[in-house]
């Protein structure tokens, strides 16, 4: 279960760390309004929900599965 665990948490770290943290210039509002149709949803609320808001809520789950993996290692895995 460690190995499990490690090998999952190694590959989060390489796919966090090879993503691209690029400022944008002039804000999110500009950055949204620029470049909401390269989602392909008519409207720019949507589009806001359904793509951008979803890496954030992807991240949250990640962070928080990580923790917890973390934290049962962290105390010692199952006891037997």
């Amino acid at each position: 279960m460690r190995k499990v665990a490690l090998l999952i948490t190694l590959a989060l770290a390489v796919v966090l760390l090879s993503l691209d943290y690029s400022h944008s210039f002039g804000g999110s509002y500009a950055y949204y309004v620029g470049n909401w149709d390269e989602i392909g949803i008519p409207n720019l609320v949507s589009a806001i929900l359904a793509g951008w808001r979803a890496y954030d809520s992807l991240g949250e789950a990640s962070l928080l599965f990580t923790a917890v993996i973390g934290f049962y290692l962290l105390i010692g895995g199952k006891k037997k």
